[in-house]
This record gives C-alpha cells, sequence and structure tokens, in this order.
C-alpha cells in the first residue's frame, strides 16, 4: 500500500499542476487585465527635509497590445500623504522582460517593468516607473520610483496587488 501512495499521489499533484498551470498562462495573454493594488512608502527631495509618509489604493487597467509582450492601460486611485486624501489618474504601460518557466507545468511568475504618468488633485505630476514580479498570475509585487516635476522630489513605493479581473476559461476541443 505505501509503495502505491508514493507513486499515485505524487502523479495526481503533478496532474493538477499541470492542468491548472495550462490554463492561466502568465505571459501578457491577449485581453483584459485589472489589478487592485495597495501601495506605500515615503516622499523626499533627499536634502535635509524630513520624509513623508505615502500610501493609497489603485486600480490598474490594461489591455495586452503586443501579446506575450506588453500591456497598456491607465492607473486611478487614492492616495494619503501630507495629511491630505487625494486622488490620481493616467496612462500606463507594462513590458515583459523575464517568464520563469515552472517545466511542463507552464509558467510560474514573470518579470515585467512599468512606467506611468500621473497627476494629482493636489497638483503633484508623477513620471516614473517600477518593476514587478507576476506569481502565477493573481499576485503582483513590486518597487516604484517616481519623480514629482511640479514639487522636484521623488516617491518611492513598495506595490503589492491582486488581479481582480475574471480569468479566461480555455476551451478544450476534446471536451466538447
Amino acid at each position: 500500500m505505501k509503495y502505491y501512495l508514493r507513486f499515485f499521489v505524487p502523479l495526481m499533484i503533478y496532474c493538477v499542476l499541470y492542468i491548472r498551470g495550462q490554463a492561466q498562462p502568465t505571459e501578457f495573454a491577449p485581453g483584459f487585465v485589472m489589478h487592485a493594488s495597495l501601495h506605500s512608502g515615503f516622499i523626499s527631495s533627499f536634502s535635509n527635509s524630513p520624509e513623508l509618509y505615502v500610501g493609497g489604493l489603485q486600480v490598474i487597467p490594461q489591455y495586452t497590445v503586443i501579446p506575450g509582450k506588453m500591456r497598456a492601460g491607465i492607473v486611478a486611485g487614492a492616495f494619503y500623504a501630507a495629511k491630505n486624501i487625494e486622488a490620481e489618474f493616467g496612462p500606463n504601460i507594462s513590458v515583459k522582460l523575464k517568464t520563469f518557466n515552472a517545466g511542463p507545468m507552464g509558467s510560474a511568475a514573470n518579470i515585467h517593468l512599468s512606467a506611468s504618468h500621473l497627476w494629482t488633485t493636489g497638483k503633484q505630476k508623477l513620471i516614473g516607473g517600477g518593476i514587478h514580479a507576476d506569481l502565477l498570475n493573481r499576485l503582483v509585487v513590486g518597487l516604484t520610483a517616481h519623480r514629482d516635476y511640479e514639487y522636484k522630489t521623488w516617491w518611492l513605493q513598495s506595490a503589492i496587488a491582486i488581479r481582480i479581473s475574471r480569468t479566461k476559461k480555455t476551451i478544450e476541443i476534446f471536451n466538447q
């Protein structure tokens, strides 16, 4: 009995992971994707003035422009800084740099760069981007840096996002 368990349990786990890996690729598949992001960090001019905390929520809807390579969309959100809650909005693009394959199970993650230009209700004008890791097409973690060219400060933040849009179901021709 122990011999069968040693053989069949790993085989079943492998089959389930293989099927899940085939159903949800992380390689910038064609179509629409939306993430909800929580970010926090600081605003600094890197002089003698103290750094300000910044944190907030963003919604980032994107559409794949070049399958497997690039997505474009917008960023809309709210943030807290300097004892004020303000809104932000602007365009965003993401370019895939590397995919980490998980053998026959498809890909496990990818690394991509993002670039955005944001305008805020507090007159800040932010331009910058970041590097992100998209894990299992569900969770995105990253670091961003934006330059506020209106007030001459830097916004350095970490971000964690979850996918809130549905994944597209693949239609298997053998199951029809």
